[in-house]
Order: C-alpha cells, then sequence, then structure tokens
C-alpha cells in the first residue's frame, strides 16, 4: 500500500519556491528559507536569555551565600553582532568544514544572500521580543516547540536532501562524487558542524566566550538524535534516488530481498 505523500511533497514544493516579491529586491529566497532564518533567529535569542537568566539566579544565589546580600551580578551586555555571528556559526560551520576538504568555496563566498536574510531576521525577531514582548515566548515552551517541530522537519530535510548532498554529487572527482563515506560525512558535519563549534567555544554563554568540551563529546553526546539523524536521513534519501553505485546496489539488494518474501495466495 504506498504512502499518501502526495500533499506532503506539493506543500515541500510550495515552500522551496522562491518568493517573486524577494526575488525582485535581490533575495532569491523561498518561504521555507524566511521562516526557517526566523526560526533561528528565535532559537539563539531564547537560548542566550534562557542562559542568562540561569547564570543570573546562580550568581545571585552565590552571592548571597558568600556575603549575605542580594546582589545583582554584571554581565557584557548582548549585541546585535554576537547573535548574527552566532547565526552564521551555526548555519556556515559545518560547510565551511565540507569546502575546505573538498575544494570548493562555500556558499556564502559567491551568494551574500544568506547572511542577508540571517542579518534581517534577526532585526526583525529582535523588533519583536523588544517592542511587543507578549507576541512571541522569552524561552523554548511545549506549546511552541510542539508545531515549531513540522517547520523544523522541513528544514532539516531540505538541508539533508537538497543542500548538503549535491556538494558531493556534483562535485567533479568521480572519486568523491561516488563515494558513499563523504555523502554521509558531509551530511553529519553539514548538519551539526556550526553547533558543535557553538558549543565548543560557548558562544551562547552570557559571560562571555571559553572552551568547553561539546555536548557531543561528553558521555552519552554520541547518541543525540541531531547526529544520528543525518546520515540516516541522507543513506534513506541517497538509497531512494540511487545517486551513488553503492546506493544502487543496496536498492537492488533490498528489491531482491522484499521480492523473496512477496508470498502471493493462491486462488481458490
Amino acid at each position: 500500500m504506498s504512502l499518501p505523500l502526495g500533499p506532503v511533497i506539493a506543500l515541500y514544493d510550495a515552500l522551496t519556491t522562491p518568493i517573486p516579491l524577494l526575488v525582485s529586491l535581490g533575495l532569491p529566497v523561498s518561504t521555507l528559507d524566511v521562516v526557517g532564518s526566523l526560526r533561528l533567529a528565535l532559537a539563539v535569542q531564547q537560548m542566550k536569555y534562557a542562559l542568562r537568566m540561569r547564570a543570573l539566579q546562580q550568581a545571585a544565589s552565590e552571592e548571597k551565600e558568600k556575603n549575605g546580600e542580594n546582589a545583582a551580578p554584571n554581565f557584557p551586555a548582548d549585541t546585535a553582532l554576537s547573535n548574527i555571528w552566532t547565526m552564521l556559526v551555526i548555519v556556515y560551520g559545518g560547510e565551511l568544514f565540507v569546502s575546505s576538504f573538498v575544494s570548493q568555496p562555500p556558499s556564502f563566498f559567491t551568494s551574500g544572500t544568506g547572511p542577508t536574510l540571517l542579518t534581517l531576521a534577526h532585526y526583525v525577531i529582535s523588533v519583536i521580543m523588544t517592542y511587543a514582548p507578549g507576541i512571541l515566548p522569552q524561552e523554548p515552551s511545549l506549546k511552541w516547540e510542539l508545531p515549531l517541530s513540522i517547520l523544523d522537519a522541513f528544514t532539516r530535510s531540505m538541508l539533508l536532501c537538497s543542500i548538503g548532498p549535491p556538494t558531493i554529487l556534483g562535485h567533479r572527482s568521480v572519486t568523491i562524487s561516488d563515494s558513499p563515506a563523504a555523502l554521509l560525512w558531509t551530511s553529519t558535519i553539514m548538519a551539526n558542524g556550526g553547533f558543535f563549534i557553538v558549543n565548543m567555544f560557548n558562544m551562547l554563554s552570557p559571560t562571555g566566550w571559553s572552551v568547553q568540551t561539546p555536548p557531543e563529546l561528553r558521555p552519552g553526546g554520541w547518541a543525540s538524535l541531531d547526529l544520528l539523524s543525518a546520515p540516516f536521513i541522507t543513506s534513506l534519501f541517497a538509497t531512494l534516488t540511487q545517486s551513488q553505485s553503492a546506493w544502487r546496489s543496496a536498492a537492488a539488494t533490498a528489491g531482491n530481498y522484499v521480492s523473496a518474501l512477496n508470498v502471493t495466495t493462491p486462488e481458490g
């Protein structure tokens, strides 16, 4: 029985179609690009706010235990440049690594559309949270995160199926373009490299940057869903599209196995 994927595919096509108005302004971006950028800008500010509140409470508690007084600690003021830089690292950090491995320029070297969109998204979210603070939540909540997970699924799928794989599949070297290892490493690094850098340098901390062990390298970090889902989804995509010889062989083997298990019921 076939799955009813038609509406999902139609929705994805509509979301990834460039918006005519923005194209006319020199920004060839889709609805998914715009909404995804706004989502990332909101997430960065929410994570920074949550960490800042936690650090304030901890510092106030330590000060009270030490001196018996409640004192408000002073943290460096958050800046627009800091938030924008963090967003750029999240989006392009992994791509920068992959580009150096396959000798290709990263996308932001040849087009300023992405950085421009991320910058605009930051200022839009900042204006909303400053002048209309009741519209968007200051911290992540289940009421917001649950519906936004659908958006995250679309943006994740676009990254792992439409953005990452062409870097390898379209490479001029046949050795690289037909390498399943290169394909899986690319999807894993591009999907997780940015946050790996942000976590390693503690870029979301209200007290300033510092070097620390990223969560991915701590005990049990290898089992994180984000880390494991990237190669899995790309493997599924490559098998279904048979984009490399190894995946064509895998698809043929799976097809033969399913055919062997197919039991027909005799008539009568």
